[in-house]
C-alpha cells in the first residue's frame, strides 16, 4: 500500500509538472533545444545515447571532477542525488562504504566498476575507494536501481562504472601536481601521455601521506588514542593499440600500496595499522565487424591485506596479526548487433572467480584461526533496445547467474571455535528487467521500469567467524541470496535549453535479507556471539529530485534532494526490530552549488551538503546526529603552463560523526600547483 500511494504522488506530481509544459513551451518556441547526444555504456553495456535510456543515470565529467572539492573519489560522489557514503575520519579512513538508494550497511548491494571491471571483493563484497585516483579518470557513470539484469549479484542499489582517461592523441602530454595542506598533509603526483601512430600509453604515478587526526572524542579518549595517519604510493598505466580503424585493445595495469595508522597504540611501537599490497590487470578487445560489436574482456586482481591489532579490555592485552590473501578474476563475451529493423540486441557470457586465504595469529597467546573459501560464477545475459518512431523506447533484459561457493573451511587451533570444512553450495537466479521511455515531446520524457536484483553471499559471510564491525560473528554457511524487486517511474524536463529537472520515484520489496542474530556468548572473548541469517523483509522507497541551471556562460547552479525510506518490515527472530530503519540509510539528503567559470579570471565551486539523522545500528538506538557542510574549490591558471588551485572541505569547520564515537576531520584545507605541457 505504500507503495502504490507513492506511485499516486509520483503521477499527480508528473500531472502537475506537464500542466506547466504548455507555458514553457510557448516561451521556447523561439529556442532551439541542444538535444543531449552523450554517449554511455553502463546502462546498456554498449554505447547509447544518453536520452535514449529508460533508466537513471547520472554522468560525471572530467570538468566536473576537477571543479568538485575532495580528497577522493568518493567525496566528490557525495553531492549527487540517491548515493549514501561513509567515510567516518575522512581521507584517512581505510576506504568506504558506498551505496545507493537506500541499500543499508552491508556491503556489496551496490556493484562498482573499473572500466567495467567488477572491483567488489569476492570475501569482503566491497571495493577498495582508494584504488581509485581523481586524476586517472575521464567520467563515471552512475546507474540507480536495480542492474541485475546486465550485471548479476551485487548489482541491487545501481551501479557505479568508473571510467579512465584515454592517452591524448598528441606524442606527449605531461602534467606534475604537488599539493599541501591540513595535519602535514603532503603528496605528488606525475601523469605522461599520448600517441604515436597505433599506439597510446598513460602512465600516471602518486604518493600521498599524511600525519593525520586523532578523531576519538576528547571526553572519550585514553593514553593510548593516537593520530590516524597514512602513507600511500598508486601506479597507474594503460595501453592502447589500434588493429584497425574500428577495433582496438587496451591493457590496464594498476599497484597500490597503503599502510595507515588505526589511532591505537597500546605496547607495539607501530600501533594499530592496516596495509594493503595490490595488484591488477585488464585486458580489453573491442571492435567492429560488419553490423556486429565485440567486447571481449579479461581481468585478475590480487590483494595483501595485513592488520596489526592490539587491545587492552578489562585489564587483558591482547595482539594479533591479520593477514589475507585475495584473488578476483573473470572474463567476458559480449556481442551486439542489429535486431529486426528496430532494435539492437546485446548478448553475453561473464565469468568470475574468487578466492580468500585468511589467518589470524595470535602473538600474545598460542592460538592460529584459519579461513579458506573460493566462488565462481557463470553467466548469460542479454539486452534488447527496441526504439519504435523515436517516441517509444523499450529495453527488455535478463541474465541467467549460476554461482558456487566451494572449498570452504574454518580452522581455530584454540578449539573455542569450531573448526571445520564446508559442504559446497551453489545457487541460481534469473533476473528479468523492463524500461520503457516515451518521448511527450522534445523537451519531456517519462521514465517507468521492473527489475529484479539480487546478492550472492560472500566468502566472508559463508566461511569466516571473527570480527566485523565491532561484532564477534559465526559464519554461515546456509545462507542464501538477498533478493529484491523494484518499480520506478520518473520524468525529465528541460524548460530551456539551459535548464533541466528530473523527478523519479523507487519502491523496492525485498527478502531475505541478511541481518545479525545473537546466538550465544564467544567462549574466547566472553561477548555476545552473532551470526548472519536470511530473516529480514525489507521495504525501500524514496523519491529523488534534481535539477541543473546554466545562468550564462559563467555561472551555473545545481540542486537535488532526496528523500528515501529503508524499513525493516518483517523480522521473526526478533519482532522489536520490526519497523526500524537499516542502519546508516539517512532520511533525507539535499545538495546544492554554483559555480563559476572564466578562464582568464578563476573557476570556483560551492557545494552545500545537508545529510539527516540515521541510526548506527539495527535496534535504532544508536542515533547519528544531522549535519551541514559547505566544501569550496578554487583554481587560477599562472601563465601558460602552471594552474594554483584552493581546495577547503567543510569550510565552517562543522562537528559531525559518520560512525559512533569517531569524530568527522572537520575543516580540511589543501593547497595545490599544477604545471602541464
Amino acid at each position: 500500500m505504500k507503495g502504490l500511494r507513492l506511485v499516486v504522488a509520483l503521477v499527480g506530481i508528473i500531472g502537475f509538472v506537464l500542466g506547466q509544459v504548455s507555458w514553457a513551451e510557448e516561451e521556447k518556441k523561439e529556442e532551439e533545444v541542444i538535444k543531449l547526444e552523450e554517449l554511455v555504456v553502463t546502462a546498456t553495456r554498449r554505447q547509447t545515447p544518453l536520452k535514449d535510456i529508460p533508466a537513471c543515470v547520472t554522468v560525471i565529467t572530467r570538468e566536473e571532477l576537477e571543479a568538485s572539492s575532495g580528497m577522493r573519489v568518493d567525496d566528490i560522489l557525495r553531492k549527487y542525488a540517491g548515493i549514501d557514503i561513509r567515510r567516518p575520519s575522512g581521507f584517512l579512513s581505510h576506504s568506504a562504504t558506498v551505496s545507493l538508494r537506500g541499500m543499508g550497511e552491508m556491503p556489496g548491494r551496490t556493484l562498482i566498476l573499473l572500466d567495467g571491471i567488477p572491483m567488489n571483493k569476492s570475501d569482503t563484497g566491497n571495493a577498495n575507494w582508494d584504488l581509485f585516483d581523481v586524476e586517472d579518470i575521464e567520467r563515471i557513470e552512475v546507474v540507480r536501481g536495480p542492474a541485475s539484469a546486465l550485471y548479476g549479484s551485487s548489482a541491487m542499489g545501481g551501479v557505479i562504472n568508473i571510467i579512465t582517461r584515454k592517452p591524448e592523441e598528441k606524442p606527449i602530454n605531461l602534467k606534475l601536481k604537488s599539493r599541501y595542506g591540513s595535519w602535514r598533509t603532503w603528496g605528488t603526483e606525475g601523469t605522461i601521455d599520448g600517441k604515436s601512430g597505433k599506439l597510446g600509453y598513460y602512465l600516471s604515478y602518486n604518493h600521498l601521506e599524511s600525519d593525520g587526526y586523532n578523531p576519538t572524542p576528547a571526553e572519550d579518549r585514553t593514553p593510548y588514542d593516537i593520530k590516524r595517519d597514512l602513507e600511500e604510493d598508486h601506479l597507474w598505466t594503460k595501453f592502447t593499440y589500434d588493429l584497425t580503424d574500428r577495433s582496438a585493445l587496451s591493457l590496464g595495469y594498476i599497484h597500490f600500496e597503503d599502510e595507515r595508522g588505526e589511532g591505537e597504540k597500546i605496547y607495539h611501537p607501530d600501533g594499530v595499522f592496516r596495509s594493503w599490497d595490490t595488484d591488477g590487470v585488464n585486458l580489453t578487445y573491442k571492435g567492429s565487424w560488419d553490423s556486429f560489436d565485440w567486447v571481449v574482456k579479461g581481468f585478475y586482481n590480487e590483494e595483501d591485506y595485513f592488520w596489526n591489532r592490539e587491545r587492552l579490555r578489562r585489564g587483558r592485552y591482547t595482539r594479533y596479526v591479520v593477514d589475507v590473501k585475495r584473488k578476483d578474476a573473470g572474463v567476458t563475451v559480449q556481442n551486439s548487433f542489429p535486431f529486426l529493423s528496430w532494435g539492437i540486441l546485446t548478448l553475453g557470457f561473464d565469468y568470475k572467480y574468487g578466492s580468500v586465504d585468511g589467518k589470524d595469529d595470535y602473538k600474545t597467546e598460542i592460538k592460529i584461526v584459519k579461513n579458506e573459501g573460493k566462488q565462481r560464477t557463470f553467466s548469460f545475459f542479454f539486452n534488447d533496445e527496441m526504439k519504435i518512431k523515436e517516441k517509444l523506447i523499450f529495453h527488455l533484459g535478463g541474465r541467467y547467474d549460476w554461482t558456487e561457493s566451494y572449498d570452504g573451511s574454518f580452522y581455530d587451533s584454540s578449539g573455542f571455535l569450531t573448526s571445520r570444512d564446508y559442504k559446497d553450495k551453489s545457487w541460481d537466479e534469473f533476473s528479468p528487467r523492463l524500461g520503457i521511455l516515451y518521448r511527450l515531446n522534445e523537451f519531456t520524457s517519462l521514465r517507468a521500469s521492473i527489475g529484479k536484483a539480487f546478492r550472492a553471499p560472500i566468502l566472508d559471510d559463508l566461511y569466516r567467524s571473527g570480527i566485523f564491525r565491532g561484532k564477534i560473528y559465526a559464519a554461515s554457511p546456509e545462507l542464501d541470496p538477498e533478493k529484491l524487486l523494484t518499480y520506478e517511474l520518473g520524468i525529465d524536463h528541460y524548460f530551456t535549453e539551459k535548464f533541466w529537472v528530473r523527478l523519479s520515484g523507487y519502491y523496492t520489496d525485498a527478502e531475505d535479507f541478511f541481518y545479525p542474530i545473537r546466538i550465544g556468548i564467544d567462549p574466547g572473548t566472553s561477548r555476545d556471539l552473532y551470526q548472519r541469517k536470511n530473516v529480514g523483509e525489507v521495504e525501500i522507497y524514496g523519491v529523488e529530485l534534481e535539477s541543473n541551471y546554466q545562468i550564462d556562460s559563467c555561472w551555473s547552479t545545481f540542486f537535488n534532494l532526496t528523500w528515501n525510506k529503508s524499513e525493516i518490515e518483517e523480522f521473526s527472530p526478533d519482532k522489536t526490530l520490526e519497523g526500524k530503519d537499516l542502519e546508516y540509510t539517512p532520511r533525507v539528503k539535499c545538495n546544492f552549488g554554483i559555480s563559476f567559470f572564466h578562464p582568464r579570471i578563476c573557476k570556483f565551486q560551492v557545494v552545500g551538503r545537508y545529510v539527516d539523522e540515521m541510526y548506527a545500528d539495527p535496534e535504532n538506538e544508536d542515533r547519528l546526529d544531522d549535519f551541514f557542510t559547505v566544501d569550496l574549490k578554487l583554481s587560477r591558471k599562472i601563465g601558460k603552463y602552471g594552474e594554483f588551485s584552493l581546495d577547503i572541505m567543510n569550510l565552517f569547520d562543522e562537528d559531525y560523526e559518520e560512525y559512533p564515537e569517531s569524530e568527522a576531520p572537520g575543516r580540511v584545507i589543501m593547497g595545490a600547483i599544477t604545471l602541464r605541457y
